[in-house]
């Protein structure tokens, strides 16, 4: 219990006897707490600074309320005569509520004790719908869709420039593995990747702004080189195509994590891919939430 010591003889003294008094009122049964409840007397009027702490960061204070009891008796209040340092901004933290007592309660001589009670409620984390360009290095043109708020959901598409263009044949590095027609071939020096991904996943907020997402499907990255084809009676070539560069590709299981933070309504997201554990690529995005 703290109990202070207020006299009115020209000047106010305050003194400060046992322990913090610990007081809160909890929504939904939640462990926001008010306590470190320090009175002072300022200006002929009482100070008294207490910490709010335990908030979530989709919880706001509504209403402080201040409680007296004089003398060991019943708490009265909550108080009128009282301001706050920023009503608007009341968060985890410490706090100041100054009460004009000789306004409110005129009196020359008691204890009293002081009781601070805050109301919490909730934002609203309902979900929302957003979408999102998305890509890497490898599939480079890509779409995210779904919801952020709480914990959601989200599918995802990406795709390189040439992830039309299938591979026919297989080089190992040497030759052509399975290129089996009555002519020869000759590399153009044109390559890329053909490559694409399709995934879905979850999205978790973390903080007002803030999500993480994370995601597992399938890809395919094949890097491919272009050929001309020939036969020997025509130096005209007969035929363009794709060959696979075995060494250089990869197909299996493919999954992404990252952040997504959000300014407004516009989402910003950043993470890493990695497809069948053997390649690894940095991802980033820019969307719109509805």
């Amino acid at each position: 219990m703290l109990t202070i010591k207020f006299e009115k003889m020209n000047k106010l003294m305050i003194k400060i006897f046992t322990s913090i008094l610990l007081s809160m009122l909890i929504y939904n049964g939640l462990s926001q707490s008010v306590s470190h409840i320090v009175p002072s007397v300022v200006d002929d009027k009482i100070q008294i600074e207490y910490s709010i702490k335990g908030l979530k960061y989709y919880q706001v204070v509504t209403k402080t309320r201040l409680y007296v009891s004089m003398n060991g008796g019943e708490f009265q209040g909550p108080l009128k005569e009282i301001t706050e340092d920023d009503p608007s901004n009341l968060g985890n933290g410490n706090h100041i509520i100054i009460w004009n007592a000789l306004e409110e309660i005129p009196f020359t001589d008691v204890d009293l004790e002081f009781d601070v009670k805050v109301t919490i409620d909730d934002k609203d984390r309902s979900r929302k719908p957003f979408i999102a360009y998305i890509g890497n290095d490898v599939t480079p043109v890509g779409l995210r869709v779904g919801m952020i708020g709480k914990t959601s959901w989200y599918i995802e598409a990406r795709g390189s420039l040439l992830a039309m263009d299938s591979p026919t044949y297989t080089y190992d590095g040497n030759t052509l593995i399975d290129y089996n027609k009555g002519g020869y071939y000759e590399f153009t020096g044109n390559a890329g990747w053909q490559a694409y991904s399709f995934l879905v996943g979850i999205t978790q907020q973390i903080s007002w702004n803030a999500f993480l997402y994370a995601g597992f499907g399938y890809g395919i990255e094949n890097y491919i080189l272009e050929i001309n084809e020939y036969d020997y009676n025509n130096s005209v070539s007969t035929e363009k195509t794709w060959t696979k560069y075995e060494g250089y590709s990869n197909t299996g299981v493919e999954m992404n994590i990252g952040l997504i933070y959000r300014y407004k309504r516009i989402l910003f997201s950043a993470g890493g891919t990695a497809l069948n554990f053997k390649s690894f690529s940095w991802s980033g995005g820019l969307g719109y939430s509805f």
